[in-house]
């Protein structure tokens, strides 16, 4: 079993609570990559697709996906286009909608019809958002898990669960993904 972490725009895999994560699902045993994506401070859809193309191919016929901000429509993309299964993903303060102010990321948006064809491909979706989120409008977060037929859980506060407020450390994201692993 492989979980594969995807970071978001302007991050890195040592940013925010992703090495955190990593290393708790070490302990667990649990295979883990946190990919670090090409130039995410100017990221291009087809360059990051064909990263996740290469380094997202496991051994295990079914991963599991942890994504954050960009990193969710990253993740959601690979899967429409490779038309591969995955055992669940967890997806934190994601989009698949322009997003006001973020016009650069467009790109990624465009060609996600279709999403709701993931639903009988990913085993266990849970999509996270927090209602004061100032980078991804939080109905966005919300019509992603909707239109993925995903749990959603909403929290009050949580921004957009950078480093900087906060998240070195995101135990939901470990507890939703422990259950999915069980």
């Amino acid at each position: 079993m492989q979980v594969v972490i995807v970071h978001g725009y302007t991050a890195r895999p040592a940013d925010h609570w992703f090495p955190w994560l990593r290393e708790r699902l070490a302990a667990d045993g649990i295979d883990v990559a946190v990919l670090p994506m090409p130039d995410p401070d100017q990221p291009v859809a087809q360059e990051w697709d064909a990263f996740l193309g290469t380094h997202a191919a496991c051994r295990d016929a079914e991963p599991f996906f942890v994504a954050h901000s960009l990193g969710c429509i990253a993740v959601v993309r690979h899967l429409l286009k490779t038309g591969a299964a995955c055992g669940g993903m967890v997806l934190v303060a994601g989009f698949a909608e322009p997003v006001p102010g973020l016009e650069e990321l467009d790109g990624f948006v465009a060609g996600v019809d279709g999403i709701e064809g993931l639903r009988e491909r990913v085993g266990q979706r849970v999509v996270i958002a927090a209602r004061d989120d100032e980078a991804v409008p939080f109905e966005a977060t919300r019509r992603l898990a909707e239109r993925l037929d995903a749990r959603f859980i909403a929290l009050e506060r949580g921004g957009h669960f950078l480093g900087r407020e906060g998240f070195t450390e995101f135990p939901l994201v470990y507890d939703q993904l422990a259950a999915m692993l069980r």
